[in-house]
């Protein structure tokens, strides 16, 4: 325990209780996966081990592309100040931006190339990746300071495993366990599994990539993502979907992150960055990848999208913001809008949709278990805790003829 918190006893009472209940919850779920796995051969717990090993590559000079992620940063970041309010950051990320990003920010402003190079080298175990990415639990010592304890391997091998089996059952088992294999940048963490490196969140992404991708029609096809975070579902998105053209709106440091992650991804691709070119849809038309920060939402053309995505992208906005947001998705959007969120954000967005953009219906919605499955059959939080998080996966076709 830290030294200033002997000095204030009633502090260092709450912060034990808090580890002692993370504690609790990590032991009773790895107990509950010796028990569920018990003669799995993929409970293997140097699998964790072989997953958390550091990787970085430092064999290529990134220094062009760092300097173009720089460049449109900065444009981005004075553009915000004067957005309208609706595309402008939720509280939430200006507190972590605020509290967590400083140094990312000021090495994108400042164009201190060797600091960003190390921090996004090294993303998903670093600071810069705050708000997209962290240690289970945020414990980042006990998962990244060397020698990993059984428990948490025992723990974050069993929420591995789950997930795996839901997307399996999900995907209905169509997909072989080599497809999850993400493209290694920014030092990724996860299990080894039969050889193959299962970074954090990839089966999820990978889901959502698929599901968008069973709503497109063969032959070129326009996606645009609310919040795409780093990239990973784009990734698998743009690996699998050929003639696909991919646009993410987001707040400009995930922007910047999501950049180098897909450009590191995918060199032979042709880019659009903000401030290079206006986006208009000649320019889109040459791009395959588009990303902008949110306030560009507004310069998109009508009826230039085929399907357009959110996965918690909106869930934080305020319910102006998300008027705002509907607004824009059925401009510009002729065939479908997919959208996983949380139960009272789904139902907001139904009432709307429903009483303001009637072009659109619903025309499939399901509760998802991506959310729960953290903590499958593990009864840690009780059907309250499982109730309070329920995600609905909901999908809007466009009944009329956007063109």
């Amino acid at each position: 325990m830290k030294p200033k918190y002997l000095l204030h006893p009633i502090q260092a009472a709450k912060k034990a209780k808090a580890l002692f209940t993370i504690w609790l919850g990590m032991w009773k779920f790895a107990n509950h996966g010796d028990l569920r796995f018990k003669g799995d051969h993929r409970y293997d717990l140097q699998n964790v081990t072989d997953g958390f090993a550091s990787r970085i590559d430092t064999t290529d000079d990134d220094t062009e592309l760092l300097e173009r992620i720089c460049a449109a940063y900065r444009k981005a970041n004075e553009r915000q100040q004067s957005a309208p309010v609706a595309y402008r950051p939720t509280h939430r990320w200006e507190q972590i931006r605020q509290q967590r990003l400083g140094p990312v920010v000021q090495a994108l402003l400042t164009r201190d190339i060797p600091a960003l190079r190390a921090m996004y080298r090294n993303f998903f175990r670093d600071a810069c990746s705050s708000g997209l990415l962290g240690a289970p639990f945020g414990l980042a010592k006990a998962y990244f300071g060397g020698n990993i304890k059984d428990l948490h391997r025992r723990f974050y091998l069993s929420h591995a495993l789950y997930r795996y089996d839901y997307w399996k059952e999900q995907t209905d088992g169509r997909f072989p366990l080599r497809d999850l294999y993400g493209p290694g940048v920014g030092n990724p963490f996860g299990v080894q599994i039969d050889g193959t490196h299962i970074h954090v969140g990839a089966e999820y992404a990978h889901y959502c990539a698929h599901r968008i991708d069973s709503m497109l029609s063969a032959g070129p096809a326009t996606v645009v993502e609310f919040g795409g975070g780093y990239g990973s579902m784009a990734y698998y998105l743009l690996r699998d979907r050929p003639e696909l053209t991919y646009i993410d709106f987001d707040v400009p440091e995930s922007i910047a992150l999501s950049s180098y992650y897909l450009l590191k991804a995918f060199p032979s691709l042709e880019f659009l960055l903000y401030g290079e070119e206006e986006l208009t849809g000649q320019a889109i038309a040459r791009a395959d990848v588009v990303l902008m920060p949110a306030f560009e939402i507004a310069a998109m053309p009508a009826a230039s999208i085929d399907v357009s995505f959110s996965s918690n992208g909106i869930s934080a906005l305020s319910v102006e913001a998300l008027k705002a947001y509907l607004k824009d998705i059925d401009r510009m959007t002729c065939d479908s809008f997919f959208s996983i969120g949380k139960k009272p954000t789904s139902e907001s967005i139904s009432e709307l949709i429903a009483r303001e953009h009637t072009s659109f219906q619903l025309a499939e919605t399901r509760s998802s278990g991506w959310h729960s499955h953290k903590i499958s059959g593990a009864g840690v939080g009780g059907a309250a805790g499982l109730a309070a998080s329920t995600i609905f996966e909901q999908r809007y076709r466009r009944l009329d003829d956007c063109s």
